[in-house]
C-alpha cells in the first residue's frame, strides 16, 4: 500500500492524501440543486463517507468513478453526527496498476487462514459418525474450490464479521461454544450439532461476491445462502450410498431453520435441541462481534458509542478492568 495513513487512524482535521477503494459511489444532486460525489471509501482499517461538493474538482473521466474502483483522493476529516466523514478538495480515478497490493484495501480476519483452516480440520476430525464425517470430508475437505471459498469468504455484507476469512472465524467461533453446550446438555448430538454449525452459513461463499468490495451475486440477490447450501447438502448426500434419510432431514432442518424466525428468512422453526443451539449460539456470536466492533469504534461521543442499526441501540463502551492477580 502506498505511504498513508490508514482509516482508523485519521481524527477530526486530520487532511488525508491518498489511494482509497470506492466500495460505494453515486453522483447526487443538493437540495439546492448543485450536483455532488457521494463515496464511501475504505482501506483495510475500515471506511468512511466522503463528499466532494463541487463535481468540477473531479480530474478525468468522471463516470470513471464507480462502485469498485480505487480512486485518489485529497480533503480534510470531518465529523457529522458524530461520525467522521472525509470533505474531498479532490477525486480521480486511479488504474489498478497504481495501486499494487490489492490486500492493503481490503479487511480481513485477524487470525492467520492457515491456522483457522488446521483447526476446522481438527473439528472435522473430531466427527465419530461416520455419516457426518464423510459429508463433512467430502464438502470442506476434498472439494479444493469450496475449501478455498469459505476460507476468504466474509461471513456477511456488513452485519457481523464482513471481512475476508470472517466466515471460517465465526463458524470456528460457533464452534468452540457449542463444544461447551454439548458438554453441559448431555441429551445433545454432538456430531450433529458439528455440522449444522460448517453448514448454516456455506451457502455464503456463493451468495456474496468479495473480490473487491462485499456485495451480493446474482444467486445470491435471487435465491439467499440458506436455499443454497440446502441445494448444495442434497447433492453432497446424493453422492453417499446409503446415508440415512433421517439424519439428512435432521441436518438440513437445522440449516433451513438457522435465523430463528420465519420474518427473518427461515422457512421453519428450530423444532429439535440441536437446531435451536444452532440458531442461539450463531445469533450470539454475531451480536457479540457487532457490540466488540463498536466498543472499540473511536466514532460517537464519550461512554456511548453511534446508535447501532445492527442491534437497534446504542453500546456502552466504558469497560470494567479486568481483575488482576489475587493478593495473599
Amino acid at each position: 500500500m502506498p505511504d498513508q495513513p490508514l482509516i482508523r487512524t485519521l481524527k477530526e482535521g486530520d487532511l488525508f492524501q491518498g489511494f482509497l477503494l470506492a466500495q460505494e459511489a453515486a453522483y447526487r444532486v443538493s437540495a439546492k440543486g448543485s450536483e455532488y460525489l457521494d463515496l464511501k471509501l475504505a482501506d483495510a482499517s475500515g471506511d468512511l463517507k466522503a463528499f466532494l461538493w463541487d463535481v468540477r474538482a473531479v480530474e478525468g473521466d468522471m463516470d470513471a468513478i464507480r462502485s469498485d474502483v480505487f480512486v485518489r483522493v485529497k480533503g480534510a476529516v470531518t465529523s457529522y453526527n458524530g461520525r467522521l466523514q472525509l470533505k474531498l478538495d479532490k477525486a480521480r480515478f486511479a488504474a489498478d496498476a497504481e495501486i499494487g497490493d490489492f490486500s492493503a484495501f481490503f479487511p480481513v480476519s485477524q487470525r492467520p487462514g492457515p491456522e483457522m483452516l488446521a483447526e476446522m480440520d481438527g473439528f472435522i476430525g473430531s466427527v465419530r459418525d461416520p455419516w457426518i464425517h464423510q459429508l463433512l470430508s467430502a464438502l470442506f475437505i476434498e472439494d479444493a474450490a469450496l475449501r478455498s471459498a469459505f476460507a476468504q469468504a466474509p461471513a456477511a455484507k456488513s452485519m457481523h464479521h464482513a471481512y475476508l476469512g470472517g466466515l471460517l472465524e465465526h463458524t470456528l467461533s460457533i464452534l468452540g461454544m457449542a463444544e461447551g453446550a454439548c458438554g453441559h446438555y448431555r441429551g445433545m448430538n454432538r456430531d450433529l450439532v458439528v455440522a449444522g454449525v460448517f453448514l448454516h452459513d456455506v451457502g455464503k461463499t456463493a451468495e456474496l461476491s468479495y473480490q473487491r468490495s462485499i456485495g451480493y451475486t446474482d444467486a445470491g440477490n435471487l435465491l439467499g445462502h440458506i436455499a443454497l447450501e440446502a441445494d448444495w447438502i442434497s447433492r453432497a448426500v446424493g453422492k453417499i450410498p446409503g446415508f440415512p434419510e433421517e439424519l439428512r432431514m435432521q441436518i438440513l432442518h437445522i440449516v433451513l431453520s438457522h435465523h430463528g424466525r420465519l420474518e427473518f428468512g427461515s422457512p421453519v422453526l428450530p423444532k429439535t435441541p440441536e437446531a435451536l443451539l444452532v440458531h442461539y449460539l450463531d445469533d450470539l456470536d454475531g451480536k457479540l462481534e457487532v457490540m466488540f466492533r463498536a466498543v472499540k469504534d473511536e466514532a460517537g461521543s464519550g461512554s456511548w458509542s453511534p446508535f447501532s442499526r445492527a442491534l437497534e441501540r446504542m453500546i456502552y463502551r466504558t469497560r470494567w478492568p479486568e481483575a488482576g492477580p489475587v493478593e495473599n
